[in-house]
């Protein structure tokens, strides 16, 4: 129940994605008033990636009284070898859902007059007893505390610490859905029902599953077979790889749609070459593949006078872990959850937010850097996703 000394405590929170959404949501169920200001203005982005779901998230949405989450489920975990057969299996249940999915939920609980697009958080400034934040469009915003949640490329935490460089893992992800509508019936059926794993020869692994559809629709037949494959990449394939269609090279990671015709016959290829038959099949089967860059992200500091930075704005994480969408679901609980118990006394609950959000952060990211490394070893092969 919201708790009557955060009845008068003004939040602006900078980014309207899931980290934002997470936050905001938690500070408003415990009786915050909150805004959110994103800087697109149009509809966000559909990231086309699938999520396992961790108990953090259900946890969030629990609290908060939000609509069901759709998800899609499997009973059986199936490891793969390159050579093909059916491999071994093991009963894992676990469920899934996709970046959509989990956006629709957090805005369909948020109040819809509180979230503000095409607004941009362009500076803002630490007073005595509040925080003055500049913002597109708007007069300038007083409030009590500032949430920065603005993603993994977080423009604040460049601005705030400037030090802080992602650190490169020495691989990529390449990524991809299939509609299940148009995919061949055999491999709908050969990954139903399963959490997928394959190796591949020259080490690393692809993994596959389940998950709602477009407009997060997790009927059969509506659903997307997700899969994400783990490949080295020099400095050299990086560049060539994060070359869009029309030759513009990107930093971080290529968007659907970007990856050039080269670049995916190139895959497909290396597919046939490498890891199992049937996952093969499924990214030949794959329109428009797409590649995110692996990268640590470790800070020092999350809380700068009354702002502070939450969820991939913060730390960011490799996806081995399945920890970003619960890191900032946990964040969001955190500090929803030590302003209650400090009476909305910001600069208090902000020091206890710190040092667990630190510790927390420091821990997920030692764990991603323990599988990745176990993954990293060809010879061996003994590391399975952390998902």
């Amino acid at each position: 129940m919201p708790n009557d000394s955060l009845s008068t405590l003004r939040v602006v929170v900078a980014g309207g994605s899931i980290g934002g959404l997470c936050a905001s949501l938690a500070l408003h169920g415990n009786g915050a008033i909150v805004d959110i200001f994103e800087r697109h203005s149009g509809p966000m982005e559909t990231r086309g990636a699938g999520i396992v779901v961790q108990g953090q998230l259900t946890e969030l949405l629990q609290r908060h009284h939000a609509p069901p989450l759709s998800t899609t489920s499997c009973r059986v975990r199936r490891y793969l070898e390159p050579d093909g057969g059916n491999g071994q299996t093991q009963p894992m249940p676990q469920s899934f859902t996709s970046w959509e999915s989990i956006y629709i939920t957090l805005r369909a609980t948020f109040p819809n007059e509180r979230y503000h697009a095409g607004a941009a958080l362009l500076a803002f400034e630490d007073k005595r007893e509040t925080v003055s934040a500049n913002i597109s469009g708007y007069d300038q915003i007083d409030a009590d505390l500032l949430v920065c949640a603005d993603g993994a490329q977080s423009e604040m935490r460049r601005r705030l610490l400037p030090e802080v460089q992602p650190h490169y893992a020495g691989y990529i992800a390449w990524r991809g859905t299939v509609d299940e509508a148009s995919a061949p019936p055999a491999l709908v059926k050969f990954f139903d029902d399963t959490f997928t794993f394959s190796e591949a020869r020259s080490g690393g692994h692809i993994l596959a599953y389940f998950i709602p559809g477009a407009e997060a629709d997790p009927s059969p037949g509506r659903r997307q077979i997700n899969w994400v494959w783990y490949v080295h990449a020099n400095d050299d394939d990086l560049k060539r790889l994060l070359t869009d269609r029309d030759g513009h090279q990107h930093r971080n990671s290529l968007p659907q749609g970007g990856t050039t015709d080269e670049a995916i016959a190139e895959l497909r290829v290396l597919a046939h070459r490498e890891v199992h038959p049937r996952m093969a099949e499924l990214i030949e089967a794959t329109p428009d593949p797409f590649i995110q860059k692996i990268v640590d992200v470790v800070v020092p500091r999350t809380v700068f006078g009354r702002t502070c930075l939450l969820g991939d704005a913060a730390f960011v994480v490799r996806p081995h872990t399945a920890g970003a969408t619960a890191k900032a679901a946990t964040d969001a609980m955190l500090l929803a959850d030590v302003l209650q118990q400090s009476g909305g006394d910001v600069k208090k609950a902000l020091s206890a937010f710190q040092s667990a959000q630190l510790r927390y952060g420091r821990e997920l990211h030692q764990y991603g850097v323990a599988l990745g490394n176990r993954w990293a070893q060809p010879a061996e092969r003994t590391g399975r996703d952390g998902r």
